[in-house]
């Protein structure tokens, strides 16, 4: 297990309720959750970041994927597949089981205990970075690998593994507009399901 490395950035208090935010956007879709899909079932097999749904749909006797970023153990076995739409490219990275430490306070009246980074990871100007125990930002430069250049068209896999905090980013090649996502594993049943706490990456 890995823990965030922690350096001194404070993070103003507006900030601070960003990030803390909201399940859903005002009239609009949710911006985080949990959701599980299941290796057997035809629709809840993939998944929507944008909708925060199941990203296959019913249409004329076949399943439409067109909507949806990531599908489970459907195309390779125990894998997530992405990519695999004609018009959106889609990139993920495996930031691996990253926790953030407590900060221990006498006046605490509670336990404290690591929680992970996928709650709180936000992107920068600069770059990613998250809120630590007391409300300070730090960078955390890890996740910067997914910055850069467009991501690569064509199929690709990634095994989940439970714990881990993975980025995902699209980019359609009819805009230059980016979406950021997080999701961490939560939840697996090999040749049956995944359970994923996901999220839209806010902007700070």
């Amino acid at each position: 297990m890995r823990t965030a490395q922690l350096a001194l950035v404070v993070l103003p208090s507006l900030v601070v309720s960003i990030l803390a935010g909201r399940a859903t956007q005002d009239d609009g879709p949710p911006t985080s959750g949990v959701a599980t899909l299941y290796a057997q079932d035809d629709l809840y097999s993939s998944f929507d970041f944008r909708s925060g749904g199941p990203g296959g749909r019913l249409q004329d006797g076949e399943v439409r994927l067109e909507s949806a970023q990531i599908l489970f153990d459907v195309l390779a076995e125990g894998q997530l597949s992405y990519g695999f739409a004609d018009d959106e490219r889609v990139e993920i990275v495996d930031l691996g089981d990253v926790t953030v430490p407590p900060e221990a306070r006498t006046r605490d009246r509670a336990i404290e205990f690591p929680i992970s980074l996928v709650h709180t990871l936000a992107l920068r100007d600069e770059g990613f970075a998250y809120v630590r125990p007391g409300g300070d930002l730090d960078p955390y430069s890890p996740a910067d690998v997914i910055r850069g250049a467009m991501p690569r068209a064509g199929l690709r896999h990634i095994e989940p593994r439970l714990g881990h905090v993975y980025l995902l980013r699209i980019r359609t090649d009819k805009s230059s507009a980016e979406e950021h996502f997080k999701f961490q594993v939560i939840g697996l049943i090999p040749g049956h399901s995944v359970t994923l706490r996901w999220g839209r990456v806010p902007r700070c």
